[in-house]
């Protein structure tokens, strides 16, 4: 199976502080960047942020609608350890491991984007359950 990798692309109120909250709280790494986007590299996958205040909806106006990241265990403990030492506010706290060997966390990014991240099952796992 090859390394997949998305592309997401998506409005932001204020460039520099959507750039610096990506790299502080969630250990983004920047790319290319012009006067009016930047592109930030999470764990492998591409985010670029486009200075577009006019296009942000406010946080509850988003509903369901988010993006996030399926990490192994010692990452998703990593990262949910540094959040909370960072004073990051949780739309959900992390939530231990269930039965399913799944947890998961909720934040949002300065314009209320909500990001989901979680423990979870390889891709093939979740491939060969859906295909059974």
């Amino acid at each position: 199976m090859t390394t997949a990798r998305f592309h997401l692309s998506f409005p932001v109120s204020d460039l520099q502080r959507s750039l610096c909250f990506y790299q502080a709280a969630l250990r983004a790494h920047v790319g290319r960047r012009t006067d009016g986007w930047v592109d930030v590299w999470l764990y492998g996958h591409q985010l670029t942020l486009h200075q577009r205040p006019e296009q942000v909806w406010p946080a509850s106006a988003q509903g369901v609608r988010h993006f996030g990241l399926i990490l192994s265990w010692a990452e998703w403990q990593r990262l949910a350890a540094d959040l909370r030492a960072a004073g990051i506010e949780f739309q959900e706290p992390p939530t231990p491991v269930d039965a399913l060997k799944h947890a998961k966390l909720l934040l949002q990014d300065p314009d209320g984007h909500l990001i989901e991240i979680k423990l979870g099952p390889d891709p093939p796992a979740l491939i060969a359950v859906a295909t059974d």
